[in-house]
C-alpha cells in the first residue's frame, strides 16, 4: 500500500489531475498485485478478503462521487490527518495485549479503504491497519492485501468509468511505467517475507503515518 504514498504526492507535485492520479495508482496497483496473489495464494484467508472487498464496493462508489463534489484540497487534509492518527494509535495500542476481534471490523475497513481508493488512492491504508491490529504473519498479510487490491483495483476502475472520472491519459502513461514498477514491486514483496514480524508491524505502521502526513502536506491549496 506504501504506492500511493509515494505516487500520488509525485503524480499531484508533477502536476497531473487527481483524476489522472487516482487512474495511474489504482491500474498499477491492479497489474502489481495479481503476480503477488498466485505467489503467495496459499496464505490468503478468502473469507476476510471477502469482507473487505465487500465492504468496498459503496466505498469506491461513493469516493467517485465525492471525486468531483468535494473540494480536493480540504478532503486531502481531512484524509491525512485521520490515517496519520490512526496510524500513531495503532502503534501506541502494539504495546498492549491484543484486544478480542470486535465483528464487522473488516467490512469498516474495506468500506473506508474503497472511499479513499477513488479519492486519494489510499486504498490499502485502512485494511493494512486492520491486518497489522490483527498481528498476522508477512506471508498473509502481504497475500490477503493483495488479493484486496487486485479486486477493487478493478472495480475501482469500473467506477470510475461509469462516474467518467477515468483517465485515459493515465492508462497510456502506465502502459509505459508497468515494466519498471513490476521489477520493483518483486523486490519489495521479497523484502517483505524477509522481515521479522515486529519490524515488519512497525514498517507498516510507518508507511501509514508517512501516508497521511504526506497526503496533508503535499495538498495544494
Amino acid at each position: 500500500f506504501g504506492f500511493g504514498l509515494i505516487a500520488m504526492p509525485a503524480l499531484l507535485l508533477c502536476g497531473f489531475s487527481l483524476p489522472f492520479a487516482v487512474t495511474a495508482s489504482l491500474l498499477i496497483s491492479f497489474a502489481t498485485r495479481v503476480p503477488v496473489v498466485w505467489r503467495l495464494r496459499r496464505a490468503i484467508d478468502r473469507r476476510r478478503v471477502a469482507l473487505l472487498v465487500g465492504g468496498a464496493v459503496p466505498g469506491l462508489w461513493l469516493g467517485s462521487r465525492t471525486l468531483g463534489a468535494v473540494d480536493e484540497h480540504d478532503l486531502k487534509v481531512a484524509v491525512g490527518i485521520v490515517v496519520a492518527l490512526a496510524a500513531v494509535a495503532l502503534a501506541v495500542a502494539e504495546r498492549r495485549p491484543p484486544r478480542p476481534r470486535l465483528r464487522g471490523l473488516p467490512v469498516v475497513a474495506g468500506f473506508a479503504g474503497g472511499l479513499l481508493g477513488t479519492t486519494t488512492s489510499l486504498t490499502g491504508v485502512p485494511p493494512a491497519l486492520l491486518l497489522s491490529r490483527r498481528r498476522l504473519p508477512a506471508p498473509g498479510f502481504i497475500a490477503d492485501l493483495a488479493l484486496y487490491f487486485v479486486a477493487t483495483g478493478a472495480i475501482g476502475l469500473a467506477v470510475l468509468a461509469v462516474e467518467g472520472t477515468f483517465s485515459g491519459d493515465a492508462a497510456t502513461a502506465v502502459v509505459w511505467w508497468l515494466p519498471g514498477v513490476l521489477v520493483a514491486n518483486a523486490l519489495g514483496t521479497t523484502a517483505g517475507l524477509r522481515l521479522p514480524p515486529e519490524i515488519f508491524r512497525r514498517v507498516t505502521l510507518g508507511l501509514a503515518f508517512a501516508a497521511g502526513i504526506v497526503t496533508a502536506v503535499t495538498a495544494s491549496p
